[in-house]
Order: C-alpha cells, then sequence, then structure tokens
C-alpha cells in the first residue's frame, strides 16, 4: 500500500477481515475513511494465517496481523497476565515504520491498549481516538466484583477515554456522553458498502418466512421470539422462522423446545454456524427479520449490525426499540415495531405482517434498502469521519509536536 497518502492506524484485538460484527465495523469505517482521503492500516490482533503477516483488504486498507491474541491456551490466570500487556506489539510496529500514522484509532481492548497507547500518542503528538461501539454491564453487582473484564471496562469508558483527543460513537447515547465529558464525537453507526450488498426480492412461498442470524448470547431474547412464533403457527405452517447461529441439537435445549419435548416443529429451521455471506442470503430470502432484545445500558448504548444488514438487504425488521432504532424502523414501512419484548406482542405483530399483501411487502422492502442507504451507507459517513480526524489532529497539534 503506497504511503503517498495520509495514513490512520486502526488498533484492536479482534479478527480481520473474518471476526464477525467487530470486522465489519472497522470495514466500514476504514472505508470511510479511505473515502475521506486517508489510507488505512488495521493491526489486529490476530495470529498471522496463510495470507501472512500483512495483505491487502480493499483499495487503501491493508491488514497487519500483529498476535496480541496468543494467550487462548493458558490457564485464566496466565491469560490475565497476558491480557493486561495486549497492545504492546501493535505500538511497536507502529514505533518502527519510517513515518507516523496521522492518527491511531483503538476499537476496543479497553484498558491495556488504552494504556499502552495514551502516553506513546501524547510524546509523538499523535491524535488518539476510541471507536466506542457498546457498554458492557453485570446483571448485579456481585457478577461485576467478580469479573476482572468488567473492571477493565468500567475503568476505560469512565477514566481512561475521557482522556482522548476525539471518540467515534456508534449510538447517541455513547455521543451523549462523552460529549458531556468534553470531548469531540463523531456519531458513526454500523456501515455497509452499496456496491458489495445488494437487494433482491424473494420468491414468495405462501408462508410469512422470518429470519434471525446472529449468537443470542444475552443480547437477543431468542426463546421469546420462539415462543411467539410457535404460539402463533400452532402448526399450521404460516410461518417459517429461519435461524442461523444455533444449531439444531441448540434449538433442542432452548426452553420454548424443552416445554414441547425437545422436538423441532417445522416452523422453525436452525442453520448452524454459516458465513456471513450464507447468513445474508437467509437474511435477504425473508419476508423479516425479527430480534428482540431488553431494553438495558447494553441495548441503549450500542447498535445492532443485524438490523442494518437486514435494511441493506431489503428486508425489513421486527423489533422494539432499543438504541437508536426509533430513527430507522419506521412501523410499517421499514419494520414492523413490537412494542413490548414478549411472546404475546410478539404475536400480535405476527398477525399484522400475516396480513400484509404482495405489493405491501415489496413497497416495504423498497423503504427498507432506502433507509439503509440514507442512514448507513459508507459514503454517507465519509464527511463525519473526514471531519473528526481533522478535529483530533488540531488538538494533537495544540498538545505537543510530532517527534
Amino acid at each position: 500500500m503506497s504511503r503517498q497518502r495520509p495514513w490512520i492506524a486502526y488498533v484492536g484485538p479482534v479478527a480481520f477481515p473474518e471476526g464477525g460484527a467487530a470486522a465489519r465495523r472497522i470495514l466500514g469505517n476504514a472505508k470511510a475513511l479511505f473515502g475521506a482521503g486517508y489510507d488505512v492500516v488495521v493491526l489486529s490482533g490476530q495470529r498471522p494465517d496463510e495470507r501472512g503477516a500483512q495483505f491487502d483488504v480493499a483499495p487503501g486498507i491493508r491488514c497487519v496481523s500483529t498476535n496480541e491474541r496468543d494467550a487462548e491456551h493458558l490457564p485464566k490466570a496466565l491469560r490475565y497476565v497476558r491480557y493486561a500487556l495486549m497492545g504492546a506489539r501493535s505500538r511497536q510496529w507502529l514505533e518502527a515504520q519510517a513515518d507516523l500514522p496521522d492518527a491511531v484509532i483503538l476499537y476496543s481492548g479497553y484498558s491495556p491498549y488504552l494504556l499502552q497507547f495514551t502516553g506513546w500518542a501524547r510524546r509523538m503528538g499523535v491524535p488518539l481516538l476510541f471507536d466506542a461501539v457498546e457498554w458492557y454491564a453485570a446483571p448485579n453487582r456481585l457478577r461485576f466484583l467478580a469479573s476482572p473484564y468488567l473492571w477493565n471496562t468500567e475503568i476505560a469508558m469512565r477514566v481512561l477515554i475521557p482522556r482522548l483527543d476525539s471518540v467515534i460513537a456508534i449510538s447517541s447515547a455513547l455521543e451523549g456522553y462523552y460529549h458531556a465529558k468534553g470531548l469531540p464525537v463523531g456519531r458513526v453507526p454500523p456501515l455497509f458498502d452499496t456496491d458489495e450488498i445488494t437487494a433482491t426480492d424473494p420468491d414468495p412461498d405462501g408462508r410469512l418466512r422470518l429470519a434471525y442470524s446472529g449468537s443470542p448470547g444475552r443480547k437477543d431474547l431468542i426463546d421469546i421470539v420462539i415462543e411467539g412464533v410457535l404460539e402463533r403457527d400452532a402448526g399450521r405452517g404460516r410461518i417459517v422462522l429461519d435461524i442461523a447461529g444455533v444449531t439444531e441439537d441448540e434449538l433442542r435445549r432452548r426452553p420454548p423446545l424443552q416445554r414441547r419435548g425437545g422436538t423441532i416443529p417445522k416452523a422453525l429451521r436452525a442453520h448452524g454456524q454459516v458465513s456471513h455471506a450464507r447468513s445474508a442470503e437467509i437474511v435477504g430470502g425473508a419476508d423479516f427479520t425479527v430480534f428482540l432484545r431488553a431494553v438495558n445500558r447494553v441495548s441503549t448504548h450500542g447498535f445492532p449490525t443485524k438490523f442494518v444488514e437486514s435494511l441493506a438487504l431489503g428486508t425489513p425488521v421486527i423489533a422494539n426499540l432499543t438504541s437508536d432504532l426509533a430513527d430507522h424502523l419506521r412501523d410499517g414501512e421499514t419494520g414492523l415495531e413490537c412494542t413490548e419484548p414478549t411472546a404475546p406482542t410478539l404475536g400480535l405483530v405476527l398477525d399484522r405482517a400475516l396480513a400484509l399483501d404482495a405489493d405491501a411487502r415489496v413497497t416495504m422492502r423498497r423503504a427498507a434498502r432506502a433507509e439503509a442507504e440514507r442512514a448507513f451507507a459508507v459514503q454517507a459517513h465519509v464527511a463525519t469521519l473526514g471531519e473528526l480526524i481533522n478535529t483530533a489532529v488540531s488538538i494533537a497539534n495544540n498538545k505537543g509536536t510530532k517527534t
């Protein structure tokens, strides 16, 4: 990659470019930065693979693997020690370059990476930004006290990040928090490349086809979705829910199926772990994607990538309103709002979806794609990121001179 253009280092412990939502977040922002006039080097904490330690990902975007995550096989205590030192190899790689980057953006890594880079960036006069995409929380105080990882993130979010030059915020909640701390903030939701993701119209088969894609974990209330679908379909073959990210064995162990003897009804299809391309096929072939989330600090401060990708594929969304979804999920236009994350409420929404004729569904698909292009396309956020970098450069120049 040529150094004729100014360049930015995007640094974090995540795998790239095949690292799930985190990698897609970085890639989307990197493409916007390229549009703003910067080349981007993503310093990924993954170990080198068959592509080597360095390889090009897209025009002006290169991945460098620094092998920060080399302690996954160690006992927990040793992993914690190694984790505390993460970021050093990425910093050392930057120090070895003939030309320093015009800015460094940290993604995840939290306190270890921040401690490695904050003082160094100040000494070098390099602007340091943080890409804030979430704010984890424990369900109770005891769980918080038992989790060093959560201590680390709280220290980072409340103490270390406010000392940086700027923040890229994925949500209005994070934007407001860091703006109140006196930092320049640019709000950038998950982005997609309009040249790479296209919308298609699925062939109708007489059923309401729903899709869920992801690893439910603690974020998504997948059991409520399953319960709502099974209650509303009641074996009549009117609804099918395709679930990507959950195997059949995992699905059988979910409470809604355990209450029904552990068998998988025809209304449910589990696809297991699939590639991102296959996930896009499943989502793009559905009438709606559906997910529900509890309203808490995690869902308020984050932004669901699956929402953006669904609209980009032209598939309207059924969801309750968390984060900034109210700005984009317009009931009856780009999706259907589930006012409460409960199975009975979801059932009423599914009744509305079942009542839509073919023309109404096509109209919603067009509106979903149009909203994605307006709000989440890479090109729509080039100016925001470019201006934020310029502001961070000015702040860093006032703090010291690059050596």
